[in-house]
């Protein structure tokens, strides 16, 4: 029997409502999809998309992701070839297959599309089929080796030991991986400890909820990550954890910017500011969260205002490294974006100081170097302000280019409108963002 196209409208929006209900109880990934599966008439493969809140040109790209960090040309796969795949009118070919499953983090056998029988070659001897890769790229074994130990020691306190050790790793080595590579073998640790109910597991689990949160804005996925971001806030209030809490709405903040919410962004920096009990704390908030929102109102006066307060917080604050800390550099940056409208030489020196404390071909450099970009080209320098933008492009695997920096490339093209060097950047930019 035929499905039309109002029926698969209604099928994606009974899966977002499974997803987001078992979501906000902590339910893991394969839970959710063994729901929609028994729950919805789809097939494994399509369920499997559904349970993550993923796009088919969501699925699409991050296939050709893989493909290029495998150092190969993206496959040419489209929207409609996975369309037919997920409604049984065509089948994927085994290199499709091995890449999907890598997507989504499982075996090949748990998509429900069965891999060719290997042949008899030359001489009888059987074809080999291509290497199954479960999770991981094999140029991160020292990520997947995380959730590899963790499953290793199998249920008990020594599962429950390492969950905090797995958490500090993942929060100090967050910009040494891509993102989407990051965010599977989170997602991958946690579900493995999701069966523990102490109070330190579960504050563990909150906080790799957060970067699983973080991770999904740097990917553009704004619903998963507020997802994520609130189950995070409740796990903290539920633990006692005030500053897991804090952040996670410090994070969501940011999410509500990136939707152009300013007001909303700014009345969660409020809400965070009430757990921030530390300097650098207080400094983190004041800049991370208030200061973009106050600048995108317009709000030229707060801006100055909850500068002035942000440095003085961060004057007296000690650094905290990790994606939970801050630093002079994330300090420098968001001044910097701050400012940019309203005094772009300003701008410009904040993004050259934020740069110049990374390492080169790191996401904060990226995202500094555009910055300083954009302030040149506001400051009338726009071939300054292209060869940055090159610059970062030719720097920075695709894989490696956060959705943050994406946008703000975009910004620059469009800042650069008009200029004879906005052809080469976007030429530069083209299928990258």
């Amino acid at each position: 029997m035929k499905v039309t196209r109002t029926t698969r409208a209604q099928i994606a929006r009974e899966a977002s409502r499974i997803r987001a209900a078992r979501q906000r109880h902590g339910v893991p990934v394969p839970a959710i999809v063994a729901q929609i599966s028994r729950d919805l008439p789809v097939a494994p493969l399509e369920a499997w998309r559904l349970a993550y809140g993923w796009s088919r040109p969501h699925v699409v790209e991050a296939v050709a992701d893989l493909y290029r960090a495998d150092g190969l040309a993206p496959p040419g796969l489209s929207t409609a070839m996975l369309c037919r795949w997920e409604h049984g009118h065509a089948r994927p070919g085994p290199d499709y297959i091995h890449a999907l499953a890598r997507v989504y983090g499982v075996v090949p056998e748990r998509l429900g599309v069965p891999l060719p029988t290997p042949v008899a070659g030359w001489y009888g001897r059987r074809i080999p089929q291509p290497r199954q890769e479960h999770h991981m790229p094999s140029e991160y074994p020292e990520l997947s080796a995380v959730a590899d130990s963790i499953n290793l020691t199998g249920p008990g306190a020594g599962a429950r030991d390492l969950a905090h050790q797995a958490l500090v790793f993942y929060e100090l080595r967050y910009s040494d991986y891509p993102p989407r590579a990051l965010a599977a073998e989170v997602a991958r640790c946690r579900s493995l400890l999701m069966g523990h109910h102490d109070t330190d597991t579960r504050r563990a689990l909150g906080w790799m909820s957060a970067l699983l949160g973080n991770l999904a804005h740097h990917t553009g996925d704004a619903a998963g990550a507020l997802i994520h971001l609130g189950t995070a806030a409740r796990v903290g209030e539920q633990v006692g954890d005030r500053w897991l809490t804090g952040w996670a709405l410090g994070a969501q903040s940011m999410v509500a910017l990136g939707q152009n919410r300013a007001a909303d962004a700014v009345e969660l920096a409020d809400q965070a500011a009430r757990f921030a009990d530390t300097p650098v704390r207080r400094a983190q908030i004041t800049a991370w969260c208030r200061l973009r929102g106050l600048a995108e109102l317009g709000d030229t006066e707060g801006v100055r205002s909850a500068s002035a307060t942000a440095r003085r917080h961060m004057d007296t604050a000690e650094e905290a490294p990790g994606r939970f800390g801050f630093d002079r550099a994330e300090f420098e940056l968001h001044l910097a974006e701050a400012t940019l409208g309203h005094d772009p030489a300003g701008a410009v020196a904040h993004a050259s100081n934020s740069a110049g404390l990374k390492r080169a071909g790191s996401p904060g450099w990226a995202a500094a170097t555009v910055v300083s970009a954009r302030a040149q080209a506001a400051e009338g320098d726009k071939e300054e302000a292209v060869g940055l933008g090159v610059r970062v492009l030719e720097t920075v695997p695709a894989a490696g280019l956060r959705e943050t920096t994406k946008v703000r490339l975009r910004h620059l093209i469009a800042d650069l409108d008009g200029h004879q060097g906005a052809d080469e950047l976007r030429e530069a930019a083209r299928d990258r963002v």
